[in-house]
């Protein structure tokens, strides 16, 4: 019980053998200071729920590391000094870049706020990705609310004595009974592809995408840091437009992300871009993995844009999550971990560093549930939801995707969407990225402020 698996246990393969971590980061702009005894208050809640854990490594070969709940916890950082208004996306950007969580010591996650020039506060909530998904955070924020946080993980003393031992033991063999089954698996994925390799492939439309905005990098020179942005548009205003493009809010989340994308200039292969949508695989209230979420692909031909409408990445998601709930536990990405697992971590090495992404990514949060954005009896003004890949070399960046990754995330009469620019070439410029935002949001027809 409570073992590291699913994509905790990819991250923390991805931090072991490349040094890459990957922080999620909530972010609040308070119309006013909730005071210090709240803030102190949010983190104490925090410490004694699920997010107070850390990792334990297994004693017997193939199996997995338990976690282990962590009884030390992060003080929060409560800075005195205001932060101008205009610069509240420059703090947090500040704060994601220069905190390095270490989950598998317990450091987890950071609490951090700041007043504003105006009387305003930002808060700013790191957790390790390993430590937690967005829904898993957001039921700690409601259980802090809730002043009802509790952390059922076990202490690290179950691991240790003949108990561990034989709990070691037993977690061996079903890891290697799965990783039998799941050889099945991808083996029948494999024969059926074979048999359809006969079909006529379809052939996708020619991109014709608006004209790049943002000027490459030149591949030879300083590779910038990804780049970072966030903006608010009307709710609202957002729906209606959905609606006249004959989409969803995830649809027109979509086609503006990979409009983006497009002008931009990546290079996508066949004309065709390929697109990961992010599902939450989280079964019920008593669900306590660390994470549960996992995505589907869609795979876009021609020019995105609202002279296109959204019909067909509306029809091409909806099937890709038809697909996904029918094949259960058929998936075969869903099958490639239990084999991995048993390599040796060299071999594993070469294996991820060979897996190429999307070209982007798209989170739609829905909307937020009220208990994630008060603090201390203050609603957030504006709030979004981000999670970033530190210590990524800029070759993996230009070569592996995604170039971009983005978050929407709906309360009030706003949307919030965090965009995070990946591949330097492309991506490298702020005020370049800054420029394609309000130029692809434009065109949608969508009004917009940035942080």
């Amino acid at each position: 019980m409570y073992r590291v698996t699913g994509n905790d246990e990819s991250y923390l393969l991805a931090e072991r053998l490349f040094g890459m971590s990957a922080p999620i980061q909530y972010c609040w702009i308070l119309p006013a200071d909730p005071g210090s005894v709240a803030l102190h208050d949010l983190n104490d809640q925090l410490a004694q729920g699920i997010l107070a854990r850390r990792v334990v490594d297994a004693r017997v070969p193939f199996a997995r590391a338990r976690w282990v709940r962590c009884d030390s916890s992060p003080q929060p950082r409560l800075a005195t000094d205001p932060v101008e208004d205009s610069s509240t996306s420059d703090w947090f950007d500040a704060r994601v870049r220069t905190t390095r969580l270490d989950p598998t010591s317990g450091y987890g996650w950071q609490l951090d706020a700041a007043p504003t020039s105006a009387g305003r506060c930002v808060v700013s909530l790191l957790v390790s990705h390993m430590t937690s998904d967005g829904q898993g955070i957001y039921r700690a924020l409601a259980a802090a609310h809730a002043h009802s946080s509790t952390n059922p993980l076990p202490p690290a003393a179950v691991t240790t004595g003949s108990a561990g031992l034989r709990a070691d033991l037993t977690d061996a063999a079903g890891q290697i009974v799965a990783a039998a089954r799941s050889v099945a698996v991808i083996a029948g994925a494999a024969l059926a592809a074979r048999r359809g390799a006969t079909d006529p492939p379809s052939k996708p439309e020619p991109v014709t995408a608006p004209p790049p905005v943002a000027t490459p990098v030149a591949a030879h020179d300083p590779a910038p840091e990804p780049t970072l942005a966030i903006y608010d548009l009307d709710r609202a205003e957002w729906a209606a437009r959905a609606a006249e493009f004959g989409g969803t809010s995830n649809s027109l989340f979509t086609g503006v992300i990979g409009g983006l994308v497009q002008r931009a200039g990546i290079q996508v292969t066949d004309g065709v871009l390929r697109v990961c949508i992010a599902v939450s695989k989280r079964e019920g209230d008593d669900d306590d993995r660390a994470n549960a979420s996992g995505g589907v692909w869609i795979r876009v031909p021609g020019a995105i844009g609202p002279e296109v409408g959204l019909g067909g990445i509306r029809a091409l998601s909806k099937q890709a999550f038809v697909d996904y709930a029918n094949s259960g536990d058929r998936q075969v990405a869903d099958n490639v971990q239990p084999i991995v697992r048993l390599l040796p971590s060299a071999v594993i090495g070469r294996l991820m560093a060979k897996l190429v992404g999307p070209d982007t990514t798209v989170s739609n949060l829905g909307e937020a549930p009220a208990t994630a954005l008060d603090i201390g009896g203050v609603t957030a003004e504006s709030f979004v939801i981000r999670a970033l890949m530190q210590g990524q070399p800029a070759q993996v960046r230009r070569e592996k995707g995604p170039a971009l990754a983005a978050w929407a995330v709906e309360y009030g009469d706003k949307v919030s969407v965090a965009f995070f620019g990946i591949d330097p070439d492309h991506f490298g410029d702020a005020d370049a990225l800054h420029r394609d935002i309000t130029a692809e949001l434009d065109r949608w027809g969508l009004s917009h402020s940035a942080w």
